[in-house]
């Protein structure tokens, strides 16, 4: 969860006052901000999307200098926008959050209103937009440091840079090369070090491991003095996996490696040929050059797909400084506790409405143990003849 006080989490479960500021930055003058009243809009986290953040920002102009029509039409050109939404206590001081630093993608205005929509996005929409002009051989390089430099030709020094990794760690590149999609390179390479990419709330590179169980940072809970506004909840099995195979090249000389990991629990109702059929799905990646890493990669894979896909959806209070991959305690009206991890919020820029809160997991009974076993080369593709990909 992102920095704020006891008291600003104390008064979020009373009666407050919220504050929302926002600044834009003309691509003709980046170290100057300008102010703009913000109307309404929304700002959205999803740890599973590419772009991870995004919003709308409704704002007021033509009111006068130095927010005018002009500045309007020239923010499609690099402008950008921080989001900050917060509490303004009942002694006139202000706390707020940064929701975020954007690149401007495109804006929308009535005239006769004064008002303009801008839409949003973070830097990660800069990378997927500049793709490699030549191939990118980052052979010798650990996945992180390579990763970080494909960014860094992008943005340069202008940003900060966190690898929360160990590079040491992490396999070396051998025969790896990334030709024009920059952006499924840097996703490629962190996953390659067991972590995700991302840009932060302050518009940083960081790069962080993926996973890990910290603590819980915000109490959903009902009641007169409760944060819960309302919870839904489904189950699914569309894109449930009982088998994963991985694909990978050490070189162009020698063969290509192929791991499958299927789950071979008999108690398991997703178990390889039980009722739920032989559903596999098939990963590729130039950074797999063992075939201990394509075991490794087909495992977690494998992990993550098991079980049936389970939606919680939950309205709270709203509070900011909420991020995705931030561990939640909800307490539901029917007395169960439930500890969840965030995986999207959105949140309003007005003072009316709830935060909303998607969490997905999987759902497997607990008679489920999870075992797999592991197929190479030929005896791998023998399994998948009669599979659904």
């Amino acid at each position: 969860m992102l920095a704020v006080s006891d008291r600003f989490l104390a008064s979020l479960r009373e009666s407050h006052t919220v504050s929302v500021a926002a600044r834009v930055y003309r691509p003709s003058d980046l170290a100057t901000p300008v102010e703009v009243p913000v109307v309404g809009g929304d700002v959205t986290c999803d740890r599973d999307a590419r772009v991870r953040r995004q919003a709308s920002l409704q704002v007021a102009f033509a009111l006068g200098e130095p927010f005018t029509t002009e500045t309007v039409r020239e923010l499609p050109f690099g402008g950008q926008a921080v989001i900050e939404r917060g509490i303004r206590y009942a002694d006139g001081t202000v706390e707020r959050v940064q929701l975020g630093r954007f690149r401007v993608e495109s804006v929308a205005w009535n005239e006769l209103q004064g008002e303009a929509t801008l839409t949003l996005a973070d830097r990660f929409a800069q990378v997927q937009d500049e793709p490699f002009t030549a191939p990118f051989a980052p052979a010798g390089m650990k996945p992180s440091d390579a990763a970080v430099a494909a960014v860094q030709e992008v943005f340069g020094t202008s940003i900060a840079y966190h690898v929360l990794t160990d590079p040491a760690s992490e396999p070396t590149l051998a025969d790896v090369v990334y030709e024009e999609d920059r952006a499924a390179a840097v996703t490629d390479l962190a996953a390659a070090a067991s972590a995700v990419a991302l840009f932060d709330e302050q518009g940083d590179f960081v790069i962080r491991p993926r996973g890990g169980t910290p603590p819980v940072a915000w109490v959903i809970d009902a009641g007169s003095r409760g944060t819960l506004v309302s919870a839904a909840e489904t189950l699914d099995r569309s894109n449930v996996r009982n088998g994963v195979l991985v694909k990978g090249q050490a070189s162009a000389e020698l063969p290509p490696i192929v791991s499958l990991a299927i789950n071979d629990d008999p108690a398991s109702p997703t178990r390889w040929g039980g009722p739920f059929g032989k559903v596999a799905m098939v990963s590729s990646s130039t950074a797999v050059g063992s075939q201990a890493a394509a075991d490794a990669a087909a495992a977690s894979l494998l992990n993550l797909r098991l079980g049936l896909a389970r939606t919680v959806m939950l309205q709270s209070v709203p509070n900011p400084a909420l991020e995705p991959d931030d561990r939640i305690e909800a307490r539901f009206t029917d007395g169960r506790v439930e500890t969840l991890t965030v995986n999207a919020t959105r949140i309003g820029l007005d003072a009316s409405g709830a935060l909303e809160i998607t969490v997905t997991s999987q759902y497997l009974p607990d008679l489920a143990s999870g075992h797999f076993r592991f197929f190479s080369g030929v005896a791998a593709w023998q399994q998948l003849e009669d599979a659904t990909l």
